[in-house]
């Protein structure tokens, strides 16, 4: 039977982070399942589903120390279960991308909009840049969401429309498949 952890960490960014880790996880008998890799500021932030046999797990387990000395990253790890294959029975898979012009609060107006609908946010990214030419910052938030079966969509995309509106922002919502 299988057996999953997962590893989180951040420290400077450089290269050859990625290699360690993964290269520790192959040298244990062990897969990356899932994993999310960024630059945030100065600081590289990694967050990663390890899978294997017990012993595996275990082996690469024993490598933490190890790797943060090899890669200058704060680790942490975490035993978990598997997620169970997720089937969508009373709610519809959607994506929601928001854009336009940073200001505070923009995560949290969206956020608190679709809580209020019962909608639950399986992965949301976001990311603030500056626009070509003017400068002018600019920011991006990316959801993959569930809208439950009995929330009317046309409530959703109104209450959307009215905070972007709000905002000064855009936003495209449609059905994953």
């Amino acid at each position: 039977m299988a057996e999953y952890l997962v590893l989180s960490g951040i420290g400077p960014d450089k290269p050859g982070i990625a290699r360690a880790i993964s290269g520790e996880a192959y040298k244990a008998g062990c897969s990356i399942e899932d994993s999310r890799m960024a630059v945030l500021g100065g600081e590289f932030a990694i967050l990663v589903l390890i899978g294997g046999e017990r012993q595996a797990v275990e082996l690469f387990a024993g490598k933490l120390k190890q790797l943060e000395s090899e890669t200058g990253l704060t680790l942490s790890m975490r035993y978990t279960k598997a997620r169970p294959e997720f089937k969508v029975e009373k709610g519809v898979p959607y994506h929601l991308v928001v854009v336009g012009m940073d200001r505070t609060g923009i995560v949290f107006q969206v956020t608190e909009l679709l809580s209020r609908h019962g909608i639950n946010i399986g992965s949301l990214e976001t990311e603030a840049s500056h626009a070509p030419v003017t400068g002018t910052p600019m920011f991006r938030m990316t959801i993959a969401m569930e809208v439950p079966a009995e929330v009317p969509l046309r409530k959703v995309r109104e209450g959307l429309a009215g905070l972007c509106d709000q905002l000064n922002m855009d936003f495209f919502l449609e059905a994953r498949g």
